[in-house]
């Protein structure tokens, strides 16, 4: 249903390249919530958040920032909860962590590197072309 709602909104965004959310605290507290709210019973955050930022028509730095910002506090709380929960690692994931925390800085750095060479204006539909194949991924194959 997800993949068939993410597709849905990559065509409309092809069809209605001017579509955009007005910039005001209301439209964010609604897509936010609604953002964690699909986030939560989907377990999928990143491909939920991105139409709602993409909503917004946010130039490049902002959207990344954004959206960096939201995935480390969820990060975080989710995290923390587990741990003040009980919840422990065995230890061969606990070195697996330690690994790949490193690794997702390292590629972030790529991801900068390669970002620096989209123009701004085709930012956008750059994006969309990813929603596209998450929504693909997630309705071929669920």
């Amino acid at each position: 249903m997800l993949g068939a709602v993410l597709i849905g909104y990559v065509v409309f965004l092809f069809w209605k390249r001017s579509f955009k959310l007005p910039e005001n605290y209301a439209t964010a507290a609604v897509g936010g919530s609604l953002s964690g709210l699909v986030s939560g019973v989907f377990g999928i955050g990143g491909a939920v958040r991105s139409p709602f930022l993409s909503a917004f028509n946010l130039p490049k730095a902002a959207y990344l920032v954004t959206s960096g910002a939201i995935a480390f506090f969820i990060d975080v709380t989710r995290i923390s909860t587990y741990i003040l929960g009980g919840t422990r690692l065995p230890s061969r994931l606990l070195l697996a962590l330690l690994i790949f925390i490193p690794l997702s800085f390292v590629g972030a750095k790529i991801a900068e590197r390669a970002l620096s060479h989209i123009p701004e204006k085709r930012f956008r539909p750059v994006i969309a072309v990813f929603l596209l194949l998450v929504g693909a991924k997630l309705f071929l194959f669920p």
